[in-house]
């Protein structure tokens, strides 16, 4: 009897898919650039200790079950301040996953890092896609954009943490606001919708620029002849991402007064009027000098992009009119990073408030290397031709802003090594914080107290002290004003026996609490209003409204065109 045929399969073999072909050099590049991390530590500057005064506590908050803190109560040596209602906590939500993962601080960091330099460049990848560049021109594009000076110098020099993330995000709102100005589909819309929110999250400074930005982007691809539809669906993209985003926005919005911000003690150097670009060359004025440099870099490795306009201009680029929206953005972050936009800057209070025109100089970044990516077959044509030594002249100024970039903003960043980076974080609970972050009633010098709560002679007893919620008993005596080690602020709430004790903010701003001649245990607890639960149910509407979107209509904007 024969034995039955035995077929044998084929062995499966993996691909690689030709975008993850084209994605996969980002990648390396972006690892590539983080080396120097690996091999002389995490780069520092003032802002690394910022970022960490709220990350840590945040991620503290996050173990202890606390998924939204609203109190920061450690800082300023144990009086607190209000930081986590007012900065953006996206950031924040991924180191406190990558610390959760990957179990210290400096490797959190460093894969965090990494990840949004990768990220940015596939958002730059996927933008010059989206506007119809061949996979490898927008290869290219993404290498360009971590190539960039003033992308290195956010992590390298500067340690701009949460505008480095909100540098990841933006080139994705860009992206799909070119998507649906083109295709007007529903999948588009919610990811310009989520993409938005996410921005917003982030960083609320850069979300205020891109915006302005984005609108110009929006105006020069709108198609007129179904312009209304194409206004229908950017405007629910930005109705949603802003609901989906509003538990973070309304809470900063509504208690924006509540706290000093720049109206008490300003400080000059976030002055908006002393930190355009071009607007002094004396080393008195540190953070323009060294943004005139950043500038000169930047021209110096992506000018030849210009020779695409010229062309795109005469109609010979089959996407010259994308060509043409990305200069009008390029001519729009100039000019709103020099002193020729001070007028404008003068009327809206909102730029004001991002502090450094300089900013302007991230998007800038992010244009150029689009624009420089799709020049290259232009550039490569002229190998063959008599102007081949302009084509020399470019790669030498390229070669000198790569060679600036790698010896001065990589190289003389000022370097922690992982213990000495652990160390410093061990020194940062109980600093003290940006004075922006406090609250108004707050007036220097604190006083210092020697305990959580000073009742003047009477007995204090400390029975729980979490950072929302506090318990101590205060012995009999006469009547007093305790003095609690914790700044005032509306939502902090004191009881004791059922009944509600006054709360007030004394001299300097620290919290004093009316207690009775009697023994009492007083409850103090910082209590969300009711503003704040409504706020993150519409954020919750707004989400769930991204991710149904894509199954409604697959084109939305012939809702909007009937």
């Amino acid at each position: 009897m024969s034995s039955p045929a035995v077929t044998i399969q084929p062995a499966r073999t993996w691909t690689i898919s030709p975008g993850m072909k084209r994605t996969l050099p980002i990648v390396l590049v972006s690892i590539a650039i983080m080396a120097p991390t690996l091999i002389w530590g995490m780069p520092s500057s003032r802002d690394l200790t910022n970022h960490f005064r709220f990350a840590l506590p945040f991620y503290d908050a996050l173990r202890a079950g606390n998924f939204h803190p609203g109190w920061l109560a450690e800082s300023n040596a144990g009086y607190g301040d209000a930081s986590f209602r007012f900065y953006p906590p996206a950031l924040y939500y991924l180191l406190a996953f990558a610390r959760l993962v990957f179990g210290d601080w400096f490797a959190a960091t460093l894969v965090t890092v990494t990840l949004l330099f990768a990220l940015g460049g596939f958002g730059v990848f996927f933008w010059a896609r989206s506007i119809g560049s061949s996979e490898k021109i927008a290869m290219w594009a993404g290498i360009l954009y971590t190539l960039a000076p003033y992308h290195l110098n956010q992590f390298f020099q500067s340690f701009m943490l949460a505008e480095f993330a909100g540098a990841a995000i933006l080139p994705f709102v860009f992206a799909f606001t070119e998507r649906v100005c083109q295709k007007r589909r529903a999948r588009d819309t919610a990811g310009l919708a989520a993409s938005y929110a996410i921005l917003i999250l982030t960083h609320l400074p850069l979300a205020v620029i891109a915006s302005v930005a984005l609108f110009v982007y929006a105006m020069a691809r709108l198609e007129w002849k179904r312009h209304w539809a194409t206004f229908g669906c950017l405007t629910v993209s930005a109705a949603i991402g802003l609901a989906a985003s509003s538990f973070y926005w309304i809470t900063m919005l509504s208690e924006l007064s509540w706290i000093r911000a720049d109206r008490i003690n300003p400080d000059p150097s976030v002055n908006y009027r002393q930190n355009f670009i071009l607007s002094s060359f004396s080393t008195d004025s540190l953070n323009v000098w060294w943004m005139n440099i950043l500038l000169l870099m930047t021209v110096a490795m992506f000018w030849p992009a210009v020779a695409l306009y010229w062309r795109s201009s005469r109609n010979q680029t089959e996407n010259g009119k994308a060509i043409k929206a990305l200069a009008a953005v390029l001519a729009l972050t100039i000019f709103m990073a020099t002193p020729l936009s001070i007028p404008l800057w003068n009327l809206i209070r909102p730029l004001q408030e991002t502090q450094f025109p300089w900013r302007w100089l991230l998007i800038t970044s992010m244009v150029w290397p689009l624009l420089l990516a799709a020049a290259i077959p232009f550039w490569k044509k002229m190998m063959t031709g008599r102007q081949r030594a302009l084509i020399f002249f470019a790669a030498g100024t390229a070669a000198i802003a790569v060679t600036f970039s790698a010896s001065h903003i990589i190289r003389e960043a000022f370097w922690l090594t992982p213990l000495q980076f652990e160390a410093r974080l061990t020194e940062i609970p109980g600093s003290e914080s940006v004075s922006q972050w406090l609250p108004a009633s707050a007036h220097e010098p604190f006083a210092k107290m020697n305990s959580a709560v000073a009742a003047n002679g009477r007995s204090v007893e400390i029975e729980s002290w979490a950072p929302e919620r506090r318990v101590f008993r205060v012995g009999p005596g006469p009547a007093v004003d305790a003095r609690i080690r914790t700044f005032f602020y509306p939502h902090w709430s004191a009881t004791a026996g059922g009944q509600t004790l006054p709360v007030q903010a004394d001299s300097d701003g620290a919290m004093l609490i009316a207690v009775p001649e009697s023994a009492v245990t007083v409850t103090l607890e910082f209590r969300e209003p009711a503003r704040v639960r409504r706020s993150g149910a519409l954020s919750l509407c707004g989400w769930i409204a991204i991710v149904l979107l894509p199954f409604g209509r697959r084109r939305l904007g012939s809702k909007f065109s009937r």
